[in-house]
């Protein structure tokens, strides 16, 4: 646990004494009972092995202690002991699912808890719940940009540390509720800081999953209620308010609980943005006098809160685009407006850091464009040729006005010249003139520049637009960019489904951006899966569906890889086989792939003779590998089809090795060919020239 000291918002340390709600049955049971509370520890007094030394913060019923232990190792932690005498049971409970989650998040930027337990007081009276966390001086973030002098630059990569760390507890479905300056804390210098995102005591839990049996023995009562519904009424019912609502969003300070969720703490920390970047937020520039002023105006103003643009905040015009976007979008007064959850936000500050296009920038902004001129200044010069003809076609629209038909079909007619040039200098490339394939980074480059200049004169929706999204998307998951391919495609399946576009098209879509989301991992399978079943619906009415349908069972089978599913990937290759070689001939580059796929799921099974009976199947025919230096090596084509022979023969001779070693101990056992070990260095030195980071090169070395 960090030292808290004072924020500039004028805030507690902890979250505010708000007006308590009417005694509930648990605590009138308490009191007919005669149970009291004992007495809370004090500074001097001992807690288990914990000696109190002096209070650091304080909230409405809790304190926290800066504590020393001596045994077994000698240490200082802080220790958070709920104090107040007359506590309501609803209180305790709160007190301890804070307790459970804090043992249940798992980051370096959110605290962890050491120990816990409670007081064990005599004369029948109740203990008091406390736990230890480890002690680390910290001050409020805004105070600590202030004090080491941060730069802009470094004040929104420590808020992407705060924003990955309340990512973690939204995905375990945790709401913070209560995220200002003086609850995210800041240790360290410039060049090395750490965060700690504290005090999750008025949480809100939207899945049980984040309790663990300490949560659950809190509540009282869930006999015939669900927990989730339980724990949010121990979590909100003790104040009428929860949170400050000056860094409230306008769904809280209306307190409409059914719509707090993972966008409400997404609005807090835009207004932290705010604080970090302009000095101020609205509504937070407040002294500690007018903290005390009756909570009805305060939510009233939180809840009618507009936040102006950064730049007009700060006064500052370098905040206008990217950066100004991002906390506009962030601070959007609909929730639909904003960032769906902190993964998002925090994403988007990872992209900015990159320079990579955000996702906050305005739709009709112009943005794609004037980014991809920013990035890709050397590509655009090749293409200067070009745009001296759009820029002259669009003048010479300008000045005919008057016969604006004739204009528009003079403009067109350029811009197909522009576009049929531009993807002939593409072939060279990729071997292909309309650029089907584009894992080279200057294809790529290429192909970004020609979809925002598509996007900006014929509109996203138009055809071209469409089909330069497609290749783009490809280029991207070719080149293991999968999370930049992944909005194109649901882009270009929105507009498909809009447009009523034929159905098989739509379940091409489909199958692509399952593929795309099987690439990221196995959190996404969930929902590839469910773009391969819409996709195999509509092909299941079809007596002879398109070649495309062959590949979702191949893509498939690499889902329940991810998934561990063994016997359902097989089931997937082989349906993906037959289906292949029912559409294709012998020799068809597609063939080889499935071919591939099998003989790695064997190997990875350890069975290797069928693996070496399905790679020598994938090499049938082949040539060899073209010579360095020779026309043939040149050919982008046959660049494509020597990868892939190069990859099934690595195989082989790897294969061939582990059993000339297993065997080496045997009497008489042949070693490892040397010919053969020397054909296997050279095409690692291959791989290493053109794929350095191929995940299967340190098992071929």
């Amino acid at each position: 646990m960090m030292n808290p000291k004072p924020s500039s918002d004028g805030s507690a340390d902890s979250h505010e004494r708000l007006p308590m709600a009417t005694p509930t049955a648990d605590d009138a049971m308490l009191r007919l009972l005669g149970v009291a509370r004992a007495a809370p520890p004090t500074v001097g007094e001992w807690i288990g092995p914990y000696e109190l030394l002096e209070e650091i913060g304080r909230g409405s019923a809790s304190v926290v202690f800066r504590a020393r232990q001596r045994r077994p190792i000698a240490r200082e932690l802080a220790i958070k002991i709920l104090v107040e005498p007359a506590v309501s049971a609803s209180v305790a409970s709160r007190f301890r699912i804070e307790r459970a989650l804090l043992a249940r998040l798992r980051h370096r930027s959110i605290v962890s808890i050491i120990d816990a337990g409670e007081t064990t007081p005599g004369d029948g009276a109740v203990g008091v719940p406390w736990f230890a966390m480890p002690f680390v001086a910290g001050e409020p973030i805004d105070r600590w940009c202030g004090r080491v002098g941060a730069s802009t630059t470094l004040r929104l990569r420590v808020l992407e540390e705060v924003a990955a760390a309340v990512k973690a507890a939204h995905a375990i479905g945790v709401v913070h509720r209560d995220l200002k300056p003086s609850n995210i804390l800041v240790s360290g210098s410039a060049d090395a800081f750490e965060v700690q995102v504290i005090d999750f005591g008025i949480a809100k839990v939207l899945d049980d999953g984040a309790l663990d049996a300490d949560a659950h023995s809190a509540i009282d009562g869930t006999t015939n209620a669900t927990i989730s519904d339980t724990t949010r009424q121990h979590t909100t019912r003790v104040g009428a308010v929860v949170g400050t609502p000056e860094f409230m969003s306008p769904e809280q300070a209306n307190l409409d609980a059914s719509r707090v969720g993972p966008a409400s703490d997404v609005y807090a920390l835009g207004l932290v943005a705010c604080v970090l970047l302009a000095g101020r937020a609205p509504g937070v520039e407040r002294t500690s006098r007018e903290h005390h002023m009756p909570i009805g105006p305060r939510l009233r103003m939180a809840a009618e809160r507009v936040v102006p643009p950064l730049s007009q905040l700060a006064q500052n015009r370098a905040f206008r685009g990217e950066i100004e976007w991002i906390v506009a979008k962030a601070c959007a007064q609909e929730i639909a407006q904003r960032y769906p959850d902190a993964r998002a936000f925090a994403d988007d500050l990872a992209r900015l850091r990159e320079g990579q296009p955000i996702m906050a920038a305005p739709k009709d902004s112009g943005y794609a464009v004037s980014f991809v001129l920013r990035k890709h200044r050397v590509a655009l010069t090749a293409l200067g040729l070009f745009v001296v003809l759009l820029v002259s076609a669009l003048s010479v629209y300008s000045r005919h006005e008057s016969n604006r038909a004739q204009a528009e079909i003079a403009r067109n007619q350029q811009l197909s010249e522009l576009l049929t040039r531009a993807r002939t200098q593409l072939r060279p490339i990729t071997g292909k003139t309309r650029g089907d394939i584009v894992d080279d980074p200057k294809a790529i480059e290429l192909m970004e520049t020609l979809h925002a200049i598509n996007c900006e004169v014929l509109g996203i929706d138009g055809a071209e637009s469409q089909q330069s999204a497609l290749i783009l998307a490809r280029g991207y998951d070719r080149a293991d960019r999968w999370i930049e391919a992944e909005p194109l495609y649901r882009a270009m399946l929105v507009n498909a489904e809009a447009k009523g576009t034929r159905q098989g098209d739509v379940a091409f879509l489909q199958t692509m951006l399952g593929g795309n989301l099987r690439r990221q991992g196995v959190t996404r399978a969930k929902e590839a899966h469910a773009y391969f079943d819409l996709a195999l619906a509509f092909w299941a009415t079809h007596s002879n569906p398109p070649f495309s349908r062959c590949t979702v069972p191949v893509e498939r089978s690499f889902v329940y890889r991810l998934e561990g599913n063994t016997v359902a990937q097989r089931a997937s290759l082989e349906e993906g086989i037959a289906l292949t070689e029912a559409a294709t001939s012998p020799g068809h580059q597609q063939r080889r792939h499935v071919y591939s796929f099998m003989g790695d799921f064997l190997r990875e099974q350890k069975d290797f003779d069928g693996a070496l009976e399905w790679y020598e199947k994938a090499m049938a025919g082949l040539p060899e590998v073209a010579a360095a230096g020779t026309p043939e090596a040149a050919d982008p084509e046959r660049r494509i089809q020597d990868v892939w022979r190069d990859g099934a023969r690595a195989e082989v001779l790897w294969i061939t090795r582990e059993r000339a070693r297993t065997a080496a101990g045997s009497e008489g056992a042949p070693a490892f060919d040397p010919q053969l070990d020397a054909e296997l260095k050279a095409i690692i030195a291959r791989y290493e020239a053109h794929d350095p980071t191929n995940v299967d090169l340190p098992r071929w070395r």
